[in-house]
């Protein structure tokens, strides 16, 4: 009697440690933001176009999906509650896209395509290498490194550039696609070089020459792509996931000195002979000296979050759109200043929560393979965020980098959702 109440109450929690009720609960929360906004909306316009709900229509089938895996999937075990953070993510992310009207332009259609696309991606990817098989991703190192190749001449060649970044045609943005290629590609390589990658010399870590030569000149490819590109965000973004990842597999502290050093004289480098770099840089430091143009963007989203204080002006109070592209680079921004300065907090350990359940995931996985592409993934989306939100309140120059989950971008949210996917699988592997 006693086993048969124990697996019912296992089964009630969908044998993943997430309840059902948290489940309904974001999606109560999402729905709740989404109605008060409608509310607000409508004592300023007659109707609302149907369309402009396709987004949330779209994320709630997506959920309920995602649960029924969960819940009913007899074998599924799976850790849950990062895909549930993830999700509370991505509706705060609708709620404010709604908000800001993207959904009643073109713009939209993108996100409306993206998130059932991102969900079923997401499903699948747990589905597909859950229960171990993620570790067959081995194999496919060396093609996901050509892939992730093969993307950046492509975007070099055929892309065309939009608001600081490469885009193909149906605006498409490869880039994303590369970030979790890469990823795989580096986790396989790292992992069945662990050895090499332990070693030091005199404290410092110092692999065999030849892999260090082999390794060097593999990542120097991709790496000079990106900076033909001018994709600067980008060029800092997978060197940092690379150093953590380096460190993850040796466990040597001297990686992250050396690879912090390694970055900084890196982007050094680029802003001596790059002016795009170099004007981004001079934007940061003083963002008054061309105010109106280039400081223009820094300056409007400063002011937002300033006139937000701490608990905002209110849902659909402020003046957000004044901020050019809030609703991707500077989305920080329009929640500061409607809601406060305690909504971003409440954002951010949002995401503190979502890293710490990858890093756990990752720490308990079976073999090197598995840790280093937990790390890999969760560093990946922690890293996005910090770039996104250091740059939105100038502790950092803007990279151009979105808010994972949040920003508007249908390319962002789908590789992202996929990212999720891989480290609920991962979790899942670590038991089956």
């Amino acid at each position: 009697m006693s086993r048969r109440a124990s697996g019912k109450s296992k089964r009630r929690t969908g044998d993943s440690g997430t309840p059902d009720a948290l489940w309904l609960l974001t999606w109560l929360t999402v729905a709740l933001a989404h109605l008060v906004l409608l509310a607000t909306r409508l004592a300023n316009a007659p109707s609302i176009p149907w369309r402009q709900f396709q987004a949330f229509g779209c994320y709630t089938l997506g959920m309920l999906a995602t649960w029924m895996v969960f819940r009913f999937h007899k074998k599924m075990r799976a850790d849950s509650r990062i895909v549930v953070l993830a999700y509370f993510l991505m509706g705060i992310g609708l709620a404010i896209q709604f908000r800001m009207g993207v959904f009643a332009g073109s713009g939209g259609r993108g996100v409306v395509l993206a998130v059932p696309l991102g969900m079923a991606a997401l499903i699948a990817a747990l589905l597909l290498a859950s229960a171990g098989r993620y570790r067959r991703l081995v194999a496919v190192g060396w093609v996901c490194y050509g892939v992730a190749v093969a993307l950046l001449l492509v975007m070099l060649v055929f892309g065309r550039r939009y608001r600081g970044g490469i885009y193909l045609p149906g605006n498409l943005n490869p880039s994303e696609l590369i970030k979790p290629l890469l990823v795989i590609f580096l986790a396989a390589f790292l992992g069945g070089r662990r050895a090499d990658f332990s070693e030091t010399q005199i404290g410092i870590p110092m692999p065999p020459a030849r892999t260090l030569l082999r390794f060097a000149l593999l990542w120097a490819v991709p790496m000079g792509l990106i900076i033909l590109l001018r994709d600067l965000g980008l060029l800092l973004l997978l060197n940092t996931v690379l150093v953590i990842m380096l460190y993850a597999v040796s466990r040597k502290p001297g990686y992250l000195v050396v690879g912090s050093l390694g970055v900084l004289l890196s982007g050094l480098a680029v802003g001596a002979v790059s002016a795009h770099a170099r004007a981004r840089f001079d934007v940061w430091l003083n963002p008054f000296a061309d105010p109106t143009g280039k400081g223009w963007q820094i300056l409007q989203g400063l002011s937002a979050m300033y006139a937000g204080g701490l608990w905002g002006a209110g849902i659909g109070a402020g003046a957000p759109q004044s901020v050019p592209i809030v609703s991707s680079d500077f989305i920080y921004a329009a929640l500061a200043e409607e809601l406060g300065i305690i909504a971003c907090v409440l954002l951010v350990l949002i995401f503190v929560m979502l890293a710490l359940r990858g890093w756990t995931i990752a720490a308990q996985a079976r073999g090197p393979f598995g840790l280093l592409l937990g790390v890999g993934l969760t560093a990946m989306i922690t890293v996005q965020a910090l770039l996104n939100v250091g740059g939105v309140v100038k502790a950092i120059p803007m990279t151009g980098i979105p808010l994972p989950f949040v920003s508007q971008g249908g390319s962002s949210l789908v590789a992202a959702l996929v990212m999720v996917g891989l480290l609920a699988a991962i979790s899942d592997g670590r038991r089956g």
